[in-house]
């Protein structure tokens, strides 16, 4: 169990309290690059339904990515869980939550009831589909595929000729987390400046479009649609994935004139010659010497290791890398000069857990990782007893349920 004075003061953050209410990623990413630099995240769960993320794939979601969070699961939807969650957001900063869009006003908790409780407030609401629109659509259910589908994301991933595929890991989930932080701490700042909160509207599907870079902007005045690409890129010749002579795979973008030359040189090419003239910043698909470099690209990975070739671009200057696995990243000596790859404690105060350290790497303030992720209701005593709620409360409501708690516990199969 951690009391609020039990947080130890650090990172950009400490000071500020953050309620985190969602399964699986979006909302609780959100929560956690919160928690990371220092905030007070407040993770509600239901006190009798598990949330899937501890059950799914040996726990390693909620062990990583709700880390220095304190657990309050509680039944918020009427009477005393109710009076605490209005209680605990009078307190609060922010309040994250993803579910299907319209879900809170039905219970009425309205942004405007919210508000009359914390009129500074910030509000970020997660889903797949916005809070407004068509009806048919803002009660839909959704998850990250979901959004990619509907986003037009999923099309274009996988390879031509074969149905598509979702991108990996997790983009619209992740999309959301970094919109609602950033764009929750930019309310915050407003929030200061005015005593006015703010209520964020994500829709993930929205995100995935926005991401897009120009295809949209190509189709809507050009009519130029995405050709599904595969494992190279469309855009010039030499920028894809390559399979070299031990059958590992290395990724090389002949792209700018200075990686062209450079390239070219590895290659045996010519750079200013009648196929690569002088000032060519990229070779264009579909032509003899789009032909001719990948002709030589694959004589060269044909004929080398994947560290060979790697070594042979990245020393000439072309960006290029080895296509690497958790295992090659542990003793990779970037990762280890950096310390991607930490251990902390798990909530039962024994178990090493192993996983991605804090990021992005801060000078004055950095973020750092506290304590393991809670076990289910594993603060609830505390966080009543910080809103003026007594013993009695507490007991009340866990015999009727509306709070819940379990030991510490993991799926390690």
């Amino acid at each position: 169990m951690a009391k609020s004075t039990d947080i130890p003061e650090f990172g950009l953050l400490a000071g500020y309290r953050v309620v985190m209410m969602g399964a699986s990623v979006a909302a609780p990413f959100a929560g956690e690059l919160y928690a990371e630099h220092g905030a007070d995240v407040i993770w509600v769960e239901h006190p009798k339904v598990i949330d899937s993320c501890r059950i799914a794939r040996r726990s390693g979601s909620w062990q990583q990515d709700r880390r220095n969070m304190r657990s309050l699961a509680m039944d918020y939807r009427k009477e005393e869980g109710r009076e605490v969650f209005l209680k605990l957001l009078e307190t609060s900063d922010v309040l994250i939550e993803a579910s299907v869009g319209g879900r809170y006003e039905k219970l009425g908790l309205s942004d405007q009831v919210l508000w009359e409780r914390n009129p500074r407030l910030v509000i970020v609401h997660i889903s797949g589909f916005g809070q407004t629109g068509d009806p048919e659509y803002v009660k839909r259910a959704s998850y990250d595929p979901i959004a990619q589908a509907f986003g037009c994301v999923m099309r274009m991933n996988g390879l031509p000729g074969q149905p598509s595929a979702p991108a990996m890991p997790f983009p619209g989930d992740f999309a959301a987390s970094y919109y609602g932080f950033g764009m929750s701490l930019a309310a915050l700042l407003k929030a200061r400046e005015t005593g006015k909160g703010e209520s964020i509207d994500i829709a993930q599907y929205e995100l995935m479009m926005r991401m897009q870079a120009n295809y949209p902007t190509d189709y809507l005045r050009y009519g130029l649609d995405y050709i599904k690409e595969g494992n190279h890129s469309r855009i010039c010749a030499c920028y894809g994935t390559y399979e070299c002579r031990d059958g590992m795979e290395i990724y090389v973008l002949f792209l700018g004139s200075g990686a062209v030359a450079k390239g070219l040189s590895v290659l045996g090419l010519e750079y200013g010659s009648e196929d690569f003239p002088d000032g060519s910043t990229l070779i264009p698909v579909d032509t003899p010497a789009a032909e001719k470099v990948e002709k030589a690209m694959a004589d060269f990975v044909a004929s080398h290791t994947a560290e060979e070739a790697e070594k042979a671009f990245v020393d000439a200057g072309v960006p290029c890398s080895r296509l690497m696995d958790y295992e090659s990243a542990k003793t990779n000596p970037q990762y280890v000069a950096r310390e991607v790859f930490t251990t902390w404690k798990a909530a039962d105060g024994v178990t090493d857990i192993p996983g991605v350290n804090v990021m992005p790497k801060l000078t004055n303030y950095p973020g750092q990782v506290w304590r393991g992720a809670p076990s289910i209701g594993m603060d609830n005593e505390d966080i009543l007893e910080e809103l003026g709620f007594g013993r009695d409360i507490a007991d009340k409501m866990y015999r009727e349920g509306k709070l819940g708690k379990r030991e510490y516990f993991e799926t390690t199969q």
